[in-house]
This record gives structure tokens, sequence and C-alpha cells, in this order.
């Protein structure tokens, strides 16, 4: 038996996969269903106690956080200056020589976002990123998470305990680094950030996207589906279809995946966990993967963003 689409509601000539957990190494199974509309892809036996599968001790995104106020550091101020504001034109081009602007960098120069600018990220995990953009000037920043151990005030960041519902105050940018796709109610989130975005603001949402070149290639090992935190991975067809119907436009659509899509999935089809000692993650050089292999895992998935058949997307939304 299938179950209506979180996203398009169909119910008609869905189909059901099965797929284990394979990112903690748990082995626990759980049923797939993908849509035979709009081909998203949700899980049908959510687990009771999901808090099982974010262990603060293993989970990679809670290993990753602020252990202090972070420091700033003129460097990367200077840096950030030049690059996002073009600012310390003569320092600015002098210290960025041979410097390969980080995600992040784009990210906050696509939305226009200032360094007073408030900032929220939703799914934070323990603050690494909030961290890094304290460093670099960044003064208003707020991220949430609801599989935290404790909410911690470190300053100009301050991590919460917290579901998004829960989140009243408004902010000039929303972002969701692959935090939509853990949430039971995708439209109903999309309709409450609607709220919580100044006149003027952004969304970012980073996510996977359903049917392309890992799925593709790897089938039920993609490490994009991720059970079962991944309640749901959509196609790019019905992400279109859920941002239209709660108000939002689409400034920009990118594809940016990276090699840790190829070299996981790889993994997977041998059965290893991401958290396997010998895991590419783990330790790189236990691992079955060469330095070169890895360099054509990055060039194999950027040719694959290019064609707009890359596995993960950066989309910028603006309220209509």
């Amino acid at each position: 038996m299938t179950t209506a689409c979180i996203i398009c509601n169909n119910t008609t000539n869905n189909t059901t996969f099965v797929v284990k957990e394979l990112q903690l190494g748990l082995g626990d199974i759980f049923n797939y269903q993908q849509c035979g509309s709009c081909g998203s892809l949700q899980l049908q036996d959510i687990p009771s106690d999901l808090g099982k599968y974010y262990p603060n001790n293993n989970y990679y995104s809670f290993n990753m956080g602020i252990t202090g106020i972070p420091k700033k550091d003129r460097f990367r101020k200077i840096q950030s200056d030049y690059l996002l504001f073009n600012k310390n034109k003569i320092a600015g081009s002098l210290f960025t020589i041979g410097f390969k602007m980080p995600l992040h960098y784009h990210w906050i120069k696509n939305t226009g976002t200032k360094y007073t600018d408030s900032i929220l990220d939703i799914g934070s995990g323990n603050g690494s990123l909030l961290s890094t953009l304290s460093r670099t000037g960044f003064t208003n920043l707020t991220g949430i998470d609801p599989f935290i151990a404790e909410s911690k005030n470190y300053g100009p960041v301050k991590i919460l305990k917290m579901e998004v519902f829960d989140v009243s105050e408004q902010y000039h940018l929303v972002m969701m680094h692959h935090s939509l796709e853990h949430m039971f109610e995708p439209k109903k989130v999309l309709q409450h950030l609607k709220n919580i975005i100044k006149p003027g603001g952004e969304l970012l949402i980073r996510i996977p996207v359903m049917g392309n070149y890992g799925w593709k290639k790897y089938g039920i090992c993609w490490s994009g589906l991720d059970a079962p935190r991944h309640i749901f991975i959509p196609t790019e067809k019905a992400l279109g279809m859920m941002f239209e119907e709660a108000g939002f436009e689409i400034e920009r659509f990118e594809y940016d995946s990276n090699d840790y899509i190829i070299w996981s999935s790889e993994q997977y089809l041998q059965g290893m966990p991401l958290q396997d000692p010998k895991s590419y993650m783990i330790n790189p050089k236990a691992s079955a993967f060469t330095k070169k292999q890895i360099k054509e895992f990055r060039k194999i998935i950027q040719l694959e963003n290019e064609k707009g058949n890359g596995d993960t997307a950066a989309i910028y939304l603006r309220k209509k």
C-alpha cells in the first residue's frame, strides 16, 4: 500500500523501495515510496524515536561546532571585505592571491547579506558555519536545531535547541543547508518561513534532488537517500511546485554537488558505512580511494552539475 505524496498529494502509480541506514552503520531497514506523478521520494515508516539517528557524539554536524566565543580574524575580514563588498581593495587583492573562495562566500554574496544583517541557520547543528561567518565579521547570527543537547550563547552567535515553528523573530537571511528534507511537513515549513523573513530578505535552501546522477547510478545505495533522516527527497519539478504554492519565486537555482556524493555512494554499494574506520570521511589514507580517484570524482560531479544533473542544489528564493 502506498500513501499520498507529501508534495503533490498523488496516490496513483507510486512505487516502493527498501533502503538500509548506512551513515551510522546501524543497518536498520526502511521503506521509501516514489511518487508516480512528481517523482519525489518519501519515507513510509518513520521511527518513533528519530533522535536515535542523530547521536550528539557521532552525527557529523554535531562534531563541527563552536567551543567558545568566536574570535574575529582580521585576515579573513580583509578577504571578505574585498570578495563580498569590494572594499579594502589593495590589501584584499594581495590577501586573496591563489585563494579559492569558499562556498559560504558565494551564499552571502548571492543574497546580498551585510555584516550586521540578521541571519538564521535552520538545522545548524552545533554552529560550525555560523562560527565561520562570525570570524569574518558577521555579528547577528542565530542557529536552531531540535537535536542538539542544549542551547548555547556565544555572543554574536546563538545556537538554540528549537523547532522551526517556534521561531517568531524576523531575519534578513534564512538558510536551510540540507535540513528541509529532514522535516515532516515541508510545505507548512515554507509557509512559516514567509512570516520570519524580513521584507526584501532572502531564503537559501540547499537540498538533495531526486532522480539525477546519484539515483540513476547507485539506486538505493545513493547516499542522498540518508535513510531514515531524509523524510523526503524532491525532484526539481517538485521543488518548483512547493515554492510556487508557498508564495516564493526562484531567483537562482544552482546544482552544487561535490565528490562526497560519489565516494560515499561507492562505499554504500560495498556495504561500508560513513562512520566505518576505513571510510574516506574518517580516515582518507586508510580508504580504498586514491587521490587520483577523488579528483576524478570531482570532475565527474562538476560536469553533472553543469549539465543540470547534480544530486544537490542551492536555491535562492524571495517572497512574491
